[in-house]
């Protein structure tokens, strides 16, 4: 049964998609990846913050792993992480069928999800948001969201 879910909005700084763009840039070849700290408010989420973080998937290409002392690190600070960033370099930025299938390891913890691509017009990044919800069958899925700059 697919639920109905009305369109979230995502704030995101631009000092963090400039963050998150040089993030990407600078990790090509290979998927690029990080952590966001903000809060849910009455008019979406709010992203305040990137945290860059090493990618040490055996095959960074095509997956990603999140460096996990710098994880931990980050994960225990506590209140205010919120979502987690990838990219795709060579495809277009919507959850690929990898992605969908590793959901259900972090999804509880997060609540955004957002892929980044170099295949925008004229070279520049492209940003998808995804706000992250646990279906009453206890699956999780990806709804697209509305990305706004703050």
């Amino acid at each position: 049964m697919t639920e109905a879910h009305e369109t979230q909005e995502i704030w995101l700084r631009t000092l963090c998609e400039r963050q998150i763009s040089k993030h990407l840039i600078s990790g090509l070849p290979y998927e690029a990846c990080g952590v966001l700290r903000g809060k849910a408010t009455s008019g979406g989420i709010r992203i305040d913050t990137f945290i860059a973080m090493r990618n040490v998937a055996p095959d960074p290409l095509h997956h990603f792993i999140l460096e996990p002392k710098d994880w931990t690190r980050e994960y225990l600070r506590g209140n205010g992480l919120i979502g987690l960033f990838h990219s795709h370099p060579y495809s277009p930025p919507i959850p690929s069928p990898e992605d969908l299938r590793q959901l259900p390891l972090f999804a509880g913890m997060f609540g955004v999800y957002l892929i980044g691509s170099t295949g925008g017009a004229d070279g520049e990044i492209e940003l998808r948001g995804y706000s992250i919800h646990k279906g009453s069958d206890g699956l999780y899925t990806l709804q697209p969201a509305a990305l706004r700059k703050a």
